[in-house]
């Protein structure tokens, strides 16, 4: 299989613009909460990465959030309430964000993959050759 080769620097980096787990005590140590201004920093950067929108007072998004938390791959996750609403409202149409839960695969500024969330076969989006299940 192909095999991911991720700079060290770069998870270094990234360690120090995002802190990952410790955001919210009841999420996964892959889930980052990001603001959107860090999302068009990522894709100005030309970086792949998986975005999962959504609001977390909201049940389907709490529902995505256990099962994204399930695998290994990090997943930036944006609380859309608490975004400038005309700020997200452009930032959705330009990437056809029309679900209160949406799971992207982005390369830069392109989104190139999205899935359903609850019905995804997760370690295949997000490309896994067999799965990496934390909990087996």
């Amino acid at each position: 299989g192909k095999m991911r080769v991720v700079s060290v620097l770069g998870l270094l980096l990234l360690s120090f613009l995002f802190y990952c787990g410790d955001v919210k005590a009841e999420t996964a140590d892959n889930i980052c909460f990001v603001t959107l201004d860090a999302v068009k920093e990522k894709m100005a950067a030309k970086e792949e990465f998986f975005l999962f929108v959504g609001r977390l007072d909201n049940v389907d998004t709490q529902r995505g959030l256990e099962r994204l938390e399930a695998v290994e791959q990090t997943i930036y996750f944006l609380d859309t309430k608490k975004i400038d609403y005309v700020a997200y409202k452009k930032f959705a149409k330009k990437y056809n964000i029309r679900t209160m839960t949406h799971l992207g695969h982005f390369k830069g500024k392109y989104q190139f993959a999205v899935a359903n969330v609850f019905t995804v076969d997760l370690p295949s989006f997000l490309g896994y050759q067999g799965i990496l299940f934390q909990n087996q």
